[in-house]
């Protein structure tokens, strides 16, 4: 009768937290690798203050590598910094602009497709309880100013 129990019960609890913790693994990796590679190009903002258009398609096929992401998938908005470190406010970037040193640079990125995680949880408060891949990266730009 115990034999029993431990198939009937025990393994089946066991197999489930197996794959509710490769499902985590999945979305957490591909969350780091996202990162990582927003952050990229933001760095390339920041050094140079211009982010060219083959940038950004340089920057969506290193995304599509981990998921589902276009070119509405990625917002990229510049601003201005307050005299007290806060940020006035972000506009749309366009690609190819040139910003200024001081100048703050941010890029947003959600995916398409829906997280592994997702639907086998299924418990995110936002998007009717979807969890997909997001990341966010700003940076102030640095660049030496050029005389002209």
């Amino acid at each position: 009768m115990n034999k029993i129990y431990a198939f009937l019960i025990i393994i089946p609890v066991i197999a489930l937290l197996f794959f509710k913790a490769l499902a985590f693994y999945e979305f957490d990796t591909k969350q780091r690798y996202i990162k990582n590679t927003i952050d990229t190009a933001a760095h390339k903002v920041m050094i140079t203050g211009v982010l060219t258009k083959g940038d950004k398609e340089e920057l969506i096929t290193d995304l599509n590598k981990l998921g589902d992401f276009t070119e509405e998938s990625v917002i990229l908005e510049s601003g201005s910094i307050n005299s007290n470190g806060s940020v006035a406010g972000l506009f749309p970037y366009t690609t190819g602009g040139i910003l200024d040193r001081g100048e703050v640079f941010s890029i947003k990125v959600q995916s398409k497709n829906e997280s592994l995680t997702s639907r086998i949880e299924g418990n995110s408060a936002v998007e009717n309880g979807k969890l997909y891949y997001r990341a966010k990266a700003i940076c102030r730009v640095e660049k030496k100013k050029t005389d002209e």
